[in-house]
C-alpha cells in the first residue's frame, strides 16, 4: 500500500518551503501520496497547531503519517520526535504540538530522532522540515522500521490546555483560535451546553443551530467544525467586529 503523508505547517503559500518539503520527500518516496493538511497554521502558534491537528484525525484513513513543522524553536536543543497512536503515527518537534492528538489517538510508542544518516546532509539549523522531519518521512514511507529512528522516549512536552470552569455562577470558556473567517473558536464544548446565548466584548451571541439562523451581520454561537463553540457573525468576522482575540474570557449565558 502506498503511504498517506499529511503536511501541517505554518509555512504560508507565498514562499517556497511547503513545496520544498514536498519535492524532498517525493525525491526519496516517489510512490507516497501526500496531502496538505494546512500551511496556514498562524506563524509560531503551536496551540493552534495542535488544535488543527487533532480536529483532522478522525477523518483520515488509518495509518496516515501526519508530518507537523510548527516549530519556533527549529536549531535549539529541543527533540524530535516520533509516535505512534492507535490509528496514526506522528512526526513533530518536541514542543507540545502533538498534545491533543495523543489525547485524541493514545500513543503507544514515542522515540526520539537521532538517526543522523536519514537526513539531508549539514541539515540547516533553520529548516528541519525539509531536512529532518521530510526524509525521515520519506525513510517511514519506504518501509524503515521505527526503531532505526532512534530511542524510545518515556515522556514529551504537553501543553497546558484551558478547561472550562465556573465562575460568578457562569460557565467561563475561552477563546483558543481565531479562524481566517474571524470566527472565535472556543474550548467550550457543545455536547450539554444548555445556554442559550454566549457572551464576549459586551456582545450577546445567540446559540443557533447553523449561520442561516441569524440575520446578516448579526453575531451568533455555533458548534463549529472544530467540536466546539465558536462566536461568529453571519458572513462577517466576529474578531473584527470586536477585537477580540486567543485568551480571552467567553460567558455562557
Amino acid at each position: 500500500m502506498r503511504a498517506l503523508i499529511a503536511l501541517l505547517t505554518d509555512f504560508g503559500h507565498d514562499d517556497p518551503y511547503a513545496g520544498v518539503m514536498r519535492g524532498v520527500l517525493l525525491s526519496r518516496a516517489p510512490r507516497a501520496r501526500l496531502v496538505d493538511l494546512c500551511h496556514g497554521v498562524p506563524r509560531h502558534d503551536i496551540r493552534a497547531a495542535a488544535l488543527h491537528l487533532r480536529s483532522a484525525l478522525p477523518y483520515y484513513p488509518e495509518n496516515t503519517l501526519f508530518v507537523c513543522v510548527v516549530d519556533p524553536g527549529v536549531g535549539s536543543r529541543r527533540a524530535l520526535l516520533w509516535a505512534r497512536g492507535r490509528r496514526h503515527t506522528y512526526l513533530a518537534p518536541d514542543n507540545g504540538l502533538l498534545t491533543l492528538a495523543a489525547e485524541a489517538d493514545p500513543f503507544r510508542e514515542v522515540r526520539s530522532l537521532t538517526a543522523r544518516g536519514l537526513w539531508l546532509k549539514d541539515p540547516s539549523p533553520t529548516f528541519h522540515g525539509r531536512d529532518v522531519f521530510a526524509p525521515t518521512a520519506a525513510a517511514l514511507a519506504c518501509g524503515l522500521p521505527p526503531a532505526r529512528l532512534g530511542p524510545r522516549k518515556s515522556s514529551f512536552i504537553r501543553l497546558p490546555w484551558p478547561k472550562p470552569r465556573r465562575r460568578g455562577g457562569r460557565l467561563a470558556g475561552e477563546v483558543v483560535l481565531i479562524d481566517r473567517f474571524g470566527n472565535a473558536v472556543t474550548n467550550l464544548s457543545g455536547e450539554g451546553l444548555r445556554a442559550r446565548a454566549l457572551r464576549a466584548r459586551g456582545v450577546r451571541a445567540p446559540l443557533v443551530s447553523c449561520y442561516a439562523d441569524a440575520r446578516r451581520g448579526a453575531p451568533l454561537a455555533v458548534v463549529g467544525s472544530y467540536g466546539f463553540v465558536e462566536l461568529s457573525i453571519r458572513e462577517g468576522s466576529f474578531a473584527a467586529s470586536t477585537g477580540i482575540r486567543v485568551g480571552e474570557a467567553v460567558y455562557a449565558g
